[in-house]
């Protein structure tokens, strides 16, 4: 499971704010009303992001993703649908959407 703050993906333009490094404690005032340092925060959160995902997939690990701005219940439910699907492939099946293409 894995807990995330759509900010950490792409900062919004608010003006001057603090970040802070979770690790090293360390503290940087940036101005989120610079577009090119909002690009380049996203464009450095995209390549975590894929990071991770990848090794996550390398891994075998299935994770369920909760922003904090989502609903509990609609994150819950894609997870469960992810799951159904991986079961039914690696069982050999056909996920029901498929096969209802081939059906027609």
């Amino acid at each position: 499971m894995r807990l995330y703050d759509p900010m950490e993906v792409e900062l919004p333009d608010i003006g001057l704010i603090v970040m802070q490094d979770a690790e090293t404690g360390e503290q940087l005032t940036v101005d989120t009303h610079d577009r090119a340092f909002r690009q380049r925060f996203a464009a450095a959160a995209a390549r975590r992001e894929t990071a991770l995902r990848e090794s996550l997939a390398e891994a075998g690990v299935d994770c369920l993703e909760l922003a904090t701005d989502e609903p509990l219940d609609a994150a819950l439910l894609r997870f469960t649908q992810l799951r159904k699907r991986r079961s039914q492939l690696a069982a050999g099946g056909v996920p029901a959407i498929v096969a209802g293409l081939h059906a027609s």
